[in-house]
């Protein structure tokens, strides 16, 4: 991985951890809810353009770290790198719709157009939603072996707290769009992604150089041999994959 690439995504996930905490203490101040361009109340900010520009960026960044992981979980449970790979994807192309949404609602000045966009952009914002907490639970297997079980465990939180906020547009109360309603469930959603982005952040630099040297798939699925096992005789082969548990 670049250098560059790596040092940005770092960066750009602790940029996220604190949009996060202060989104979520914005909620419980004022229980509006707002991303990216769009204020409080379905308003737009006066830098719209680079609110958008900020928000896309962010998340090219961060999904070449959670890219990058999947390479690295590849050789020991493919299912599960296919899996991040997926859900990453999956986010990427949900945060660009809600964006693009975001850059056309700021410029339209058809109110019934408007109001047709920003219920589109409410679906593409509980789409992003879910594949945000499907993409940090599918990295579960690699903080399993390279992180901390704390890390781990706290992935599996945000899914079920987003089916809480679905479950409450469908049944309890529908939103106003453009964005979902402030609810407890939202709060501590945000609070939960601030936690794990920082803690990603922080393993990021602690474990660099994971992210920095090149992966061969290739040498890690050859057999390894000890050579000092048998000091005359054969080698032993000590296994056909890597990570061997």
């Amino acid at each position: 991985m670049p250098k560059v690439l790596f040092y940005a995504g770092t960066a750009f996930c602790l940029f996220l951890a604190l949009t996060s905490a202060a989104e979520a203490a914005r909620q419980i101040q004022s229980g509006t809810f707002a991303f990216a361009a769009v204020g409080a109340e379905g308003a737009f900010s006066p830098r719209a353009g680079w609110a958008i520009v900020v928000a896309l960026v962010t998340g090219l960044a961060s999904a070449a770290i959670f890219l990058r992981m999947a390479a690295l979980l590849a050789a020991r449970n493919l299912f599960g790198a296919f899996m991040a790979i997926f859900a990453v994807s999956g986010a990427m192309i949900a945060l660009a719709g809600v964006l693009f949404l975001q850059a056309r609602m700021a410029v339209v000045a058809d109110r019934g157009l408007l109001a047709a966009l920003s219920e589109i952009h409410l679906a593409a914002s509980l789409f992003l939603g879910f594949f945000v907490g499907l993409g940090l639970l599918s990295m579960r297997p690699y903080f399993r072996v390279q992180a901390s079980r704390f890390l781990s465990i706290s992935v599996a939180f945000p899914l079920p707290l987003f089916v809480l906020i679905v479950v409450q547009e469908m049944f309890v109360k529908a939103s106003p769009p453009p964005l979902p309603a402030a609810s407890p469930a939202s709060i501590v959603f945000l609070g939960i992604v601030a936690v794990l982005f920082f803690a990603i952040a922080v393993h990021c630099i602690r474990h660099r150089h994971l992210f920095l040297e090149m992966t061969n798939l290739r040498e890690l699925l050859d057999g390894r041999v000890d050579p000092g096992a048998r000091p005359t005789g054969r080698p032993i082969r000590l296994g056909g994959a890597a990570f061997d548990s």
